[in-house]
Parts: structure tokens; sequence; C-alpha cells
């Protein structure tokens, strides 16, 4: 009994070199030997593994980063409520202005939606913790249409649709992605945000065409929709290509580079004819020594891209094709 303690008291003794591959070799065969026939001092140097100083450090870092960001967020959060406080005072100001000289409400609530888009913009992202550019455009975007709901009722009303209306789809078109991008979306449709953000933005298109043609009693109605669809139609045969198409990145730009070549091409033609019933081939009318008409200047640049995209997009499917055949 007292060779196996006196043994065990060597080994243990031993364990911090043995970890650090800091004894002699014949100590290290020792120690394994009796590691191997010891759980006592088995279970010591595990705990001794699991308790280095490298391990210790490392938590201890991960203890202070947490501290820190924490101390941070508290000293953002701070400052968001002093700016929210700061903003405050104009509308407080503006509201006992206008009851002080009976003016209504109307610049007291513009005045007020202002200073929330103000908010939207610096109070926001000072608080928020979690989905930061999310809850800012959102807020931003509401505050916005406050503002124009405001300012519309100020000056007889009527007016508000016409201008949120194309005003949300150009902030569609540069934010949407964001937007749904932060979005949970149910497991059937986690997977198609890019169909529905191109879904969207042609509802929106369509929909800022028909409040402006409204507006002006429904004149270019049919120009503006013709030629809303046959660009959609190029931009939808891009997406569709780029998103769905079973091939390699260098088909999908081979593909997508001859799309946009022929939707450049002939895509004035095509509203031409829908529009006017008017039958016409500019490409038809190249003459490259002759650039002082309209026409044969357009036929002569059409042809410069008809053979510019067709090369490129030869060259791309060509790459794309290899490249398959080697996988």
């Amino acid at each position: 009994m007292n060779n196996n303690q006196n043994q065990c008291d060597i080994v243990q003794d031993l364990l911090p070199l043995y970890y650090d591959h800091a004894c002699s070799l014949a100590s290290c065969q020792l120690v394994e030997q009796h590691l191997t026939d010891c759980p006592k001092c088995r279970n010591t140097y595990e705990q001794l593994a699991n308790n280095t100083i490298n391990t210790v450090i490392k938590q201890e870092s991960k203890g202070v980063l947490a501290r820190h960001a924490q101390k941070e967020q508290n000293a953002a959060f701070k400052a968001g409520v002093v700016i929210a406080g700061i903003l405050l005072l104009p509308i407080i100001i503006t509201f006992i202005v206008s009851m002080a000289s009976g003016g209504g409400l109307g610049v007291f609530l513009v005045v007020t939606a202002s200073m929330m888009l103000v908010a939207a913009l610096t109070v926001i992202p000072l608080i928020s913790s979690q989905k930061r550019i999310l809850k800012c455009i959102l807020c931003s975007i509401a505050a916005l249409l406050l503002i124009f709901f405001f300012v519309d009722a100020m000056n007889g009303g009527g007016e508000f649709l016409y201008w949120s209306i194309p005003t949300l789809f150009g902030l569609s078109v540069v934010f949407f992605p964001f937007i749904i991008r932060n979005i949970t979306l149910p497991p059937v449709l986690s997977d198609k945000k890019a169909l529905i953000t191109m879904i969207w933005d042609t509802l929106w298109l369509y929909l800022t065409i028909f409040i402006v043609c409204y507006r002006s009693g429904m004149a270019g109605m049919k120009t503006g929709s013709i030629v809303a669809f046959v660009l959609m139609l190029g931009v939808w045969l891009i997406f569709l290509t780029i998103r769905y198409l079973p091939v390699n990145s260098f088909i999908k730009a081979g593909i997508s580079t001859f799309l946009c070549s022929i939707w450049m091409i002939f895509s004035n033609d095509i509203c031409t004819f829908l529009i006017e019933h008017k039958r016409q081939l500019t490409i038809s009318h190249v003459n490259f020594s002759n650039w002082s008409t309209d026409i044969s200047f357009n036929a002569n640049v059409y042809v410069i891209i008809l053979i510019a995209g067709g090369l490129i997009s030869a060259c791309l499917i060509g790459i794309g094709i290899i490249k398959m055949k080697k996988r």
C-alpha cells in the first residue's frame, strides 16, 4: 500500500512536467504506465488538462469581452436616451407655440414626425441590441410617411398617395433586400426571399405607374404599363437565369450577358410595336459609313453591342462548359 501511495505521490509531482513535455523519457514512460493502472492519478491528470493556464486565460478573456460589450451597450443606451430627450425639446416648444398662437397642430405634427425620423436614424441604433438595421429602416420609413401625411393634411389633402407610393417604391428597391433578409419566414418561404423581393418590387413599380397616371387622368397608363412590362421582362429573365438555372456561374454570366444584349437591342422596337402598332427593326438600318442620322447611329451601336455581347457570352459559356466537363 505504501509503495503504491509513494508511486502516486511521485507521479502526481511529475504530472505538471509531463503535461508540459518537460520531463525525461524515463519519467514519461513511468507516468504513462502508472496512469494506465491508476484511476485516481488519471483523474488528477484530466483535471490538470482541463484547468490549464490557457483555458483559464481564455475563459477570463471571454468574461472581460462580455463585460466590456455590456458596458458599451449600456453607454450607447444612455446616449440614445439623452438624444431622445434633446429631440423632445423642439416638439415641446412647437406644441407650446402652436397652442399659444392658436395656429392648430399642423406644424407641431410635422415637427414631431421630423424628430421621429431623426430619432430613427440616431436613437434606434443606439438603444437596440439586435437587428438594428431592420429597426432603423422600418422606423425611418414610418416617420417619413407620417411627414408626408401631416404635410399633405396641412395643404388640403389629396397628395399623400402620390407622394408616398413612388417614394416607397424607390426605397423598397434599395432597402427591401435588407428587410427581408432579417425577417424570419415560414420554412416553405425561407429559401424564396429573392423571388419575394422581385415580386414585391414589380408590384410596387406597377402601383407607382397606376397612381401617377390616375392623378393625371389615366393618361399614359397604357404606355407606362407597356414600358414597365418590357423593362421587367428583361430583369425577370436575368433573375430567373441567375437564381434557378442549374449550371455554374460562368454559364449563367454568359446567358445573362446575351440576354442583356438582346434586351438593349430590341426593347425599343418591341415598345414601339406594342404602343404604336408600328413594325420596325432598327438593327436592319445598320450602315457603318453613316453615323449622321439617329436611326443609323442607333443601328450601328446595336450591331456593336450584339457582336460584343455575343463574343463575351460565347467565351463565358465555353469556359463554363469546360469547367463542368472537368468536374
